[in-house]
């Protein structure tokens, strides 16, 4: 998934391009959801990438766990809570990012 791909290239007052923002989905828990015990190594994008085959989903990893800060690299001993369905948030990240204008 392309990390741009709901990034629009605006103008500002004075002409110059500017990205707009990317709006991310609530992450809600599920008796689904997965518990994994950070181990040397770990990083948000090898999570996603273990889980999901694909490394541009460590958001959703992130922030199911409440990271919000741009740390990519959780602490070694946490427990972090894996969705395991995520057809719900990125259903969400669409909706909530094409209806923009």
């Amino acid at each position: 998934m392309n990390r741009y791909k709901y990034q629009q290239v605006k103008r500002d007052s004075d002409g110059r391009r500017k990205l707009s923002t990317t709006e991310y989905a609530k992450i809600k828990s599920k008796n689904s959801d997965a518990i994994h015990t950070v181990k040397y190594g770990d990083s948000y994008g090898s999570l996603a990438h273990r889980f999901y085959s694909d490394t541009t989903f460590w958001w959703i990893i992130a922030r199911a766990n409440g990271e919000y800060q741009g740390n990519l690299n959780p602490k070694i001993g946490q427990r972090l809570i894996i969705p395991k369905d995520i057809s719900d948030v990125i259903r969400d990240l669409n909706n909530l990012n094409t209806s923009q204008d």
